[in-house]
């Protein structure tokens, strides 16, 4: 999925929790992966668009992670 020009992803884990990956920019690069866990795909999505998008404010680039 794209957001802003970000790629991420949601991924579910067993019982039914998913939690979200963006991709950095640079091949080489490493993702950052959220360390919170939802209990729905949508609000995955959602909570991972915030994070892009307070990433993007503060100049990080699809680096979310603080």
């Amino acid at each position: 999925m794209k957001h802003r020009g970000v790629d991420f992803d949601v991924e579910e884990n067993p019982p039914s929790w998913w939690h979200w990956k963006i991709y950095s920019k640079i091949e080489a690069g490493p993702k950052v992966v959220g360390n919170m866990k939802f209990q729905t795909r949508e609000a995955a999505v959602a909570a991972c668009i915030v994070e892009i998008n307070g990433g993007l404010e503060n100049g990080q680039r699809g680096s979310g992670s603080k």
